[in-house]
């Protein structure tokens, strides 16, 4: 089994985690409930309150891929409390519902680190938490082990972590909140660079094509409205807590990024700003890419949170050093894929939110150019996703060239919801564009699912992009441990390809998966409420499926 490799470039991109943030003064401090700290809530002023159960319907209700009105609003179910702090909170759409959300950083007092959050939700106008007989709360996911309970009208945890903590009621995806805790770190510039400040307004394409290098364009708090904001080499974009960036349709009819560059080095993008892409088309007849770099050595994203995202969200396209962290992501149109990194080679994505109605955390090859780029040594490690219609983890389709090499660790799944195709999984393979490329020695180790509803927890599937058409191209070596999925509504194991030539999977190892409380063990390959091998002749052979045999080895 190979292991995982990090290069040692990485130390360099660390820094993003430890001299960045924003804070100003003015902002709240808290203390109590054991080791002490302060809390810094991101605060959006100018967001919607709806007045009424119909204007939450209609918020709800508006999913189409045309642009919206309003991108995020005061969260009609919930008002929190941390510490005795009053704190806001927010709600995104969904494909299913809307979605609450707080953005929250925590300076400790302590000498250690240590820090103690007493959470306090109070629901309202609730059609579905606390209206039930005997309501339920569990707090997603399950590994960090917070638990909260219901006292009358008021759902209580205790938080003394940093991560995503999604309060889910009822065993059910309706009328969530999730809390991200990040901890809080001062702004500095890095040493050399000049800061540029960006006040608050409309800007166009040229306004923002940032030239000077060693200089930080700082956007404070406020409302932006902006076209395409291109990065130079040895510059960091920095979006102070409040910053709100509403992307605008690309001038004359072009399709410009959000926020892009090419061909260049050492770029970062960090904070704590808001990114909405809702005045924006989404679909087949998207008028804007999202957030996408191409060709860029030693880039990282850390901070965002980034809403209504009409296409692929944050893209990747033959870097190499990439790191992404604390992002805080939700899209529900078409083709609102999350994280991918295509032809990219070391590369970290952790710590990360994203539910979505489409791919959440991928690996593509979407680069034919004969320029020796292929993915390898990807990390995504310590996210959580919640996918309404496609899928959360994988090594997704565009195959234009071959997949080695990525990890993906200790990940967690909300609720997968989608059931539309056969593709569709929690941990997915998908082979598709071409018959000479091969995925291999890619690991889904530590995945923790509450509830699937996909065909498989653990997919592998050559066939045509969305799970439809032919597809080509060769699997090996591709290892799913420690899997668990406590309510699981598909099989364990799904294989399937639509063509025989040109086209294998092999090795294929399951060790320790465990769905509805029961292990997958080789008795159960013959149960097809288990596995199914939809494969064509000699595509699959029974020899090269390994069950809980790793430890042998």
């Amino acid at each position: 089994m190979k292991k995982f490799k990090i290069s040692a470039i990485f130390i360099s991109l660390c820094f993003l985690t430890t001299i960045f943030s924003a804070c100003t003064s003015s902002e709240g401090q808290s203390s109590g409930g054991g080791a002490s700290c302060e809390v810094f809530p991101a605060e959006y002023t100018d967001a919607v309150k709806l007045s009424d159960s119909a204007a939450v319907s209609a918020f709800t209700g508006d999913l189409s891929d045309n642009p919206v009105d309003e991108g995020i609003c005061v969260s009609p179910y919930y008002t929190m409390k941390v510490n005795g702090k009053e704190i806001p909170v927010y709600a995104a759409r969904s494909a299913n519902g809307i979605h609450s959300f707080a953005y929250l950083d925590v300076k400790s007092g302590e000498e250690d680190g240590s820090f103690s959050l007493n959470v306090e939700l109070s629901p309202t106008n609730l059609s579905t938490v606390l209206n039930d007989s005997s309501p339920e709360v569990v707090v997603l996911p399950e590994r960090n082990g917070v638990t909260a309970e219901i006292e009358g009208e008021t759902v209580s945890a205790t938080i003394d972590k940093f991560g995503s903590f999604s309060f889910a009621f009822n065993k059910n995806y309706i009328e969530p909140l999730t809390l991200m805790v990040k901890e809080y770190e001062e702004f500095s510039a890095p040493e050399g660079y000049v800061v540029q400040n960006v006040e608050p307004g409309s800007y166009t394409a040229e306004q923002t094509n940032f030239t000077a290098e060693n200089t930080v364009y700082y956007f404070g708090q406020g409302v932006y409205e902006t076209d395409c904001i291109r990065l130079p080499s040895n510059s960091m974009l920095y979006l102070e807590r409040g910053a709100y960036i509403a992307v605008q349709p690309s001038e004359e009819g072009a399709v410009e990024n959000a926020i892009t560059n090419a061909g260049t080095e050492n770029i970062s993008i960090a904070g704590r700003g808001l990114v909405d892409f809702s005045d924006c088309n989404g679909g087949s007849n998207g008028n804007k890419s999202g957030i996408v770099f191409n060709e860029v050595k030693n880039v990282s994203l850390s901070g965002l949170s980034v809403i209504n995202s009409q296409t692929w969200t944050m893209c990747f396209n033959a870097c190499e050093e990439v790191h992404v962290k604390d992002i805080i992501n939700f899209g529900y149109r078409t083709f609102a894929d999350g994280i991918m990194l295509s032809d990219c080679a070391d590369g970290i994505v952790e710590d990360c939110f994203i539910r979505t109605g489409d791919d959440a955390f991928e690996t593509k090859s979407t680069t034919s150019a004969n320029n020796g780029k292929y993915t390898d040594n990807i990390l995504f490690q310590n996210n959580a996703a919640w996918t309404d219609k496609a899928v959360a983890y994988g090594c997704i389709y565009e195959s234009s060239k071959d997949t080695q090499n990525v990890t993906f660790l200790n990940n967690s799944v909300g609720f997968a919801l989608g059931t539309w195709s056969s593709h569709l999984g929690c941990n997915v393979i998908q082979m598709g564009n071409n018959p000479q490329a091969t995925m291999h020695d890619i690991q889904f180790v530590g995945t923790e699912i509450y509830t699937s509803y996909n065909q498989a927890i653990c997919n592998i599937y050559i066939g045509g992009s969305g799970g439809r058409g032919e597809g080509w191209g060769k699997v090996n070596k591709i290892y799913f441990r420690d899997i668990t999925a406590k309510r699981n509504y598909g099989l364990v194991l799904n294989l399937r390809s639509y063509t025989q030539e040109n086209t294998e999977i092999k090795n294929i190892y399951l060790d320790n998966v465990v769905s509805n409380g029961t292990l997958f063990t080789k008795e159960l390959v013959s149960d097809d409420a288990y596995f199914k091998d939809s494969t064509q002749e000699g595509v699959f052979y029974s020899m090269s499926l390994y069950i809980n045999t790793l430890d042998e080895q």
